[in-house]
């Protein structure tokens, strides 16, 4: 497993400010500015999404510059499985955004479990999740899909995070995807939170990155 010492991670945090400024790398939560066919495409809440930072500066995009993809971020703000996101910005569930990934076409979509669903009954969240994924399959027969396991942030694990892995990677392999179990990389970190404690700092994300990149090695995927 790769793992980046304190000082790695600022180092990293502080280049994730410099491509706040650049444009390689598109990010967006609105289908009006998605990019036509890109490589890849992700699914998920506000920490994918970067909340309170740039789209630069979220995980995904460190990963897209690192790896080379062409990607669009359709992560949103409360989103997830059953709980509704930010309706200006994703209008629903991850549905919503399954319905927009379908539409791009990717050649990989990676989709993450998310603690916005923690309260919902694990007996309706096991079946849509499900649903949205065989949508995802029966839209997308040649994509590469890549589940993530739910992250949360320096302090103790719900118990429900759990039973919505053991769902994200049911449905996810059910439909001949691959889940990655990336462990909680901000775990034990307070300095890596924002004051909400809830979201990551720049060097917070550089940490989810580096977890999903080496989750990416040790499986051998590539995006």
């Amino acid at each position: 497993m790769r793992v980046l010492r304190p000082g790695a991670i600022a180092a990293i945090a502080a280049a994730a400010v410099v491509l706040a400024g650049c444009s390689a790398t598109p990010s967006s939560s609105s289908a009006e500015t998605l990019v036509a066919d890109p490589s890849v495409v992700t699914i998920g809440d506000s920490i994918m999404r970067g909340h309170g930072l740039t789209p630069a500066q979220a995980w995904p995009a460190l990963m897209a510059v690192h790896d080379d993809w062409r990607l669009d971020n359709l992560a949103c703000d409360g989103a997830g499985f059953l709980a509704m996101g930010d309706s200006s910005e994703c209008g629903g569930t991850f549905a919503g955004l399954v319905a927009q990934a379908v539409a791009l076409h990717p050649r990989t979509i990676i989709i993450e479990g998310s603690s916005n669903d923690f309260g919902e009954s694990n007996s309706s969240l096991m079946p849509e999740t499900l649903a949205q994924l065989k949508e995802l399959r029966a839209a997308l027969p040649h994509a590469q899909i890549i589940g993530l396991s739910t992250i949360w942030g320096d302090t103790a694990v719900p118990a429900q995070l759990a039973d919505i892995d053991h769902q994200v990677r049911t449905a996810v392999t059910s439909v001949g995807g691959v889940f990655l179990n990336i462990g909680q990389p901000l775990g034990g970190h307070p300095e890596w939170m924002q004051s909400d404690d809830v979201h990551p700092t720049t060097a917070g994300q550089v940490a989810i990155y580096a977890a999903v990149q080496a989750a990416f090695d040790r499986a051998h995927l590539h995006a």
